[in-house]
């Protein structure tokens, strides 16, 4: 897999992404906006996401440690939410969602979808 012509602007975004979920997920809940879905689909979703993301930047042989290295963010969010004390609790069935996100992400990258940066940039190289 060729590396992305604009790389280091897709993991720019992509940490900044990781930044955001880290943030969302630790600041007292008052702080964010409520949506009407459930906790575990905000979960899911986010991790979907970063996969996806991420995903369409690493060759697929490098899954496996984005896999893990997503299943480590979201436990160490778990993790930090039960020590903190600013109004959220660790809750290990949002581990749970953040796992199958991370990994439904995943999945449909392996089966063509890791290519939406190629997608992106032809689409938006100048003719």
């Amino acid at each position: 897999m060729n590396a992305p012509h604009y790389s280091r602007f897709w993991y720019l975004i992509g940490f900044g992404l990781i930044l955001i979920v880290v943030v969302a997920s630790l600041v007292p809940r008052s702080v964010l906006p409520h949506l009407a879905v459930s906790d575990k689909v905000e979960h899911f979703t986010s991790y979907f996401g970063l996969a996806v993301w991420f995903g369409g930047l690493l060759p697929p042989r490098r899954y496996f440690l984005l896999g893990l290295a997503l299943l480590a963010l979201g436990g160490g969010v778990e993790i930090a939410q039960g020590l903190m004390g600013w109004g959220r609790e660790a809750d290990w069935r949002d581990f749970y969602a953040d796992a199958a996100g991370a990994m439904a992400g995943l999945a449909l990258c392996l089966v063509g979808l890791r290519h939406w940066v190629k997608w992106l940039e032809r689409w938006l190289k100048p003719a």
